[in-house]
């Protein structure tokens, strides 16, 4: 039994050969369809890691299909990367960004770090983000993250931002996979945080639900 599936948009044959190396170590199912939309949101496994090979961050992501970016762990291997280009994939979503030319073992460590439910930028990078985060004024919807969500919102988002996956929260609460996304639908509306590295980002810099 896997313990998750690893996906990539570019099916070379130095990607597929990364891949196959990485999942090996990590007990990773390699998903190797050329219809990454429809596998992607058919994929059974706990975990799915979706890796994205970019030569340029700016012009790569405008290619991404945005469904792709809804759920699972995304992680960008960059042949050029700035602390800019960290900033905008935080944005989107991502979990960690690694330089192409990392030693392999860097990002088995990149993997295994997301999955506990971390993120994995430079400090430079998360600190911009953090900083320009914090310069916004709280949106209403961000507000009632803290005062306006259920108990059982509040149950979920711990579970979440402590690196469960939907699957994994609906068996730790004892309830459908549907219910977990109803919950995390509902949340997303009430804090208007597009995904999960926001909500994670949120909840670390004090917002945390009690």
């Amino acid at each position: 039994m896997f313990d998750g599936e690893i996906f990539t948009p570019k099916l070379t044959e130095n990607n597929l050969l990364l891949l196959k190396s990485t999942a090996g170590f990590l007990n990773l199912k390699v998903n190797q369809s050329k219809n990454l939309v429809n596998a992607w949101s058919n994929c059974q496994e706990k975990q799915k890691i979706l890796l994205h090979f970019m030569s340029s961050v700016s012009n790569d992501i405008q290619n991404i299909e945005k469904s792709l970016l809804s759920d699972g762990f995304h992680i960008a291997i960059c042949n050029k990367l700035s602390i800019d280009d960290e900033v905008s994939l935080i944005k989107l979503g991502f979990r960690a960004s690694v330089s192409s030319d990392a030693p392999a073992h860097l990002l088995l460590e990149t993997i295994s770090k997301i999955l506990k439910g971390n993120l994995y930028f430079s400090n430079e990078a998360l600190s911009k983000f953090i900083l320009n985060y914090q310069k916004q004024t709280l949106s209403e919807g961000q507000v009632l993250l803290i005062t306006s969500t259920t108990k059982k919102e509040k149950e979920v988002l711990s579970l979440v931002c402590n690196g469960f996956s939907n699957e994994q929260v609906a068996h730790q609460l004892n309830v459908s996979i549907n219910t977990i996304k109803m919950h995390m639908q509902n949340i997303y509306k009430k804090t208007n945080i597009r995904n999960r590295s926001h909500l994670l980002l949120a909840y670390n810099q004090g917002m945390e639900i009690n």
